[in-house]
């Protein structure tokens, strides 16, 4: 399988590094010729300036697409019109409407999936099968909150460019959490929330606080880069027992997931703490589905519909908050 990266950047990097055995990088494309040429010496390949050249080239059967948000959508429909599979870097697109295209060009014969790596850490995996069990019962509610404190010239990057990446923090680190209560809850109706900017001046939001809910549960929620100590944590209440995640590893802290079980006569619960390796594997995890998918020809839409659905919740955010 000859696979091609789009986006020669730290994700683009990332993704090239996760690669698993039996998978080719036939090619590597950036606009950056410098960092096109670096790349594909670093890792043995082809690099090209010209990514429609890449998605058309007979030669290659999927790309990963590592760009930034303006060009996601659009490399992705051309790619899958010529029956390549892909594998888009969330959020996907700048917006919603942009999404819908790929999924207008969507046909069963591709695999589509989008980056939402978080899904695939190990103490989400292990919230999800303990969560699935029904042991301790139906989720009541969950508490999230993810945030960095950016870099010196960061108000000046492209993630606060409205052409570029088509939001701010929201979109940035939110659709994360929004994705993740998806995958733990199931879809939620009601949005109400809160977006503005308290540090970076810049037109788009640095910091946003929002719940979601549907009839059973809620979520509340909160992203910023005004977050001077990186933080990552998810609290998820069960009937008779609540999972806390933290970090991330690396500058988030050690990955750690904590099971505080109800006893019967209540009072301080037992608790039970599991420590992650520092390896951060979820990108090796992610790329290996996405392979998986492809040999077993697993043609459906649901992460299409996964995707859609954060960035409808990210529309209604929005439309509340900028008039």
């Amino acid at each position: 399988m000859n696979i091609a990266i789009v986006g020669a950047g730290l994700i683009g990097r990332k993704r090239a590094n996760a690669l698993p055995k039996g998978v080719k990088l036939a090619a590597v494309c950036d606009v950056n010729k410098q960092r096109a040429e670096d790349f594909a010496h670093d890792f043995n390949c082809q690099y090209e300036m010209d990514w429609m050249k890449v998605v058309k080239d007979p030669k290659i059967d999927a790309l990963i697409i590592s760009t930034i948000n303006k060009y996601l959508s659009p490399i992705a429909n051309e790619a899958i019109l010529q029956g390549k599979h892909v594998l888009i870097e969330k959020p996907g697109a700048r917006n919603l409407a942009e999404l819908n295209k790929i999924t207008k060009a969507f046909s069963n014969k591709t695999v589509v999936m989008f980056g939402y790596n978080h899904r695939f850490h190990p103490s989400i995996l292990m919230a999800k099968k303990i969560i699935s069990s029904k042991k301790y019962g139906e989720v009541l509610f969950l508490r999230a909150k993810y945030g960095h404190g950016g870099r010196l010239g960061y108000e000046k990057e492209w993630r606060f460019d409205k052409n570029l990446s088509g939001g701010g923090e929201l979109l940035d680190q939110g659709t994360h959490l929004i994705d993740l209560v998806n995958f733990f809850c199931g879809p939620m109706s009601d949005v109400k929330g809160y977006l503005g900017n308290f540090y970076w001046k810049t037109k788009l939001e640095d910091t946003a606080f929002f719940i979601l809910k549907n009839k059973r549960q809620v979520a509340q929620l909160s992203v910023s880069c005004v977050e001077w100590k990186n933080v990552f944590q998810i609290e998820i209440m069960l009937k008779t027992a609540k999972i806390q995640i933290d970090g991330l590893g690396r500058s988030y802290g050690q990955e750690k997931m904590t099971l505080y079980k109800m006893k019967p006569e209540m009072g301080p619960p037992k608790v039970q703490e599991i420590l992650f390796d520092e390896n951060d594997l979820s990108w090796h995890k992610e790329i290996k589905e996405f392979i998986d998918r492809i040999k077993k020809k697993e043609y459906n839409d649901l992460a299409l519909k996964d995707a859609v659905y954060v960035l409808n919740i990210v529309k209604k955010l929005y439309a509340k908050n900028y008039k």
